[in-house]
C-alpha cells in the first residue's frame, strides 16, 4: 500500500520518527487520503491510519497462526513477529496477542471452535483504537482473548470481572517495567500475564519459554537494560 518501500520501524512512508501531541487534530492519511482524528504525526508530516498501517498484516498472519503447530505461545509470537508485513510498532500487534494467545491453548489440546473464536477475536481486537497501542492496546488483545474464552459480556455476571482481572494485572507489570512504548515488550508481557492467569482455569499444560528480543536496534525508544527482554539480562 505504500509503494516499493515500507519502512519496518518509524514512519511507513519515510523512516522518520513519528512524534506525539498531546492534542488530537484532525490528519489527513498519507496513503488512503481519508481523516481522522490522531495525535501521531511523522518528524515529516505523514501520517498513517490504523486500517492502512495494518493493511496486509492480517492475512498472512492469519495463515501462519491456521498452520502453526507451536504449543509455546512466546516462541509463536516471535514467529508471527518475524513475518515481514508486521513493523516494529503498530495496531496490529492488538489482534496478534489475543490469536496468538488462542491459538497455542488449540495447539496444547484446549477445546474450541477456533475458527469462530479466531474471527471474533480479530473483529474485536480491530475496535481497538491504535493511539492506544503505546498504552493499554496489549493488555486489551489479552483481554479479549480472556473474554472470548469465558464467554464473557457486559450482562454475564460470574464470567464479567475475568477479563477485567487479566487486563489490571497486565497493566500493573507495563507500569512496573515503565516505557516509553514497545509494542514487541508489551506484547510479550501481556502473553506471558495472561498465560499464567489462565492456568487458574484450565488443566490443559501450556509451555511458556524465557526469549530474547532481537528487536532492540531497530526501536529508537528501547530502554535496553530495564527491558526484562534485553539480551544482556538473560
Amino acid at each position: 500500500c505504500c509503494g516499493e518501500t515500507e519502512h519496518f520501524s518509524g514512519c511507513l512512508i519515510c523512516g522518520a520518527p513519528v512524534t506525539y501531541s498531546v492534542e488530537s487534530s484532525v490528519k489527513t492519511c498519507s496513503i488512503c487520503h481519508k481523516e481522522q482524528l490522531t495525535n501521531a504525526v511523522c518528524e515529516n508530516g505523514h501520517f498513517v491510519c490504523d486500517a492502512c498501517h495494518s493493511y496486509g498484516t492480517y492475512i498472512p498472519v492469519i495463515i501462519a497462526l491456521r498452520s502453526s503447530t507451536e504449543k509455546d505461545p512466546l516462541l509463536l509470537l516471535e514467529e508471527i513477529m518475524d513475518l515481514p508485513s508486521v513493523h516494529m510498532h503498530g495496531p496490529e500487534h492488538h489482534a496478534i496477542v489475543p490469536s496468538v494467545l488462542l491459538t497455542a491453548l488449540r495447539n496444547n489440546g484446549e477445546r474450541m471452535n477456533y475458527d469462530t473464536a479466531l474471527s471474533e477475536i480479530c473483529k474485536r481486537a480491530r475496535q481497538v483504537p491504535g493511539g492506544t497501542c503505546g498504552y493499554w492496546g496489549a493488555a486489551a488483545g489479552a483481554g479479549i482473548f480472556m473474554s472470548v474464552m469465558t464467554g464473557s459480556g457486559p450482562l454475564h455476571k460470574d464470567a464479567w470481572p475475568f477479563p477485567q482481572k487479566l487486563v489490571s494485572v497486565i497493566l500493573s507489570k507495563l507500569a512496573d517495567v515503565g516505557g516509553p512504548r514497545c509494542c514487541k515488550r508489551t506484547s510479550r508481557i501481556a502473553i506471558e500475564e495472561a498465560i499464567r492467569f489462565y492456568r487458574q482455569f484450565s488443566s490443559v499444560k501450556i509451555p511458556l519459554s524465557s526469549v530474547l528480543c532481537k528487536y532492540f536496534e531497530d526501536n529508537k525508544e528501547c530502554i535496553r537494560e530495564d527491558c526484562p527482554y534485553y539480551p544482556v539480562n538473560k
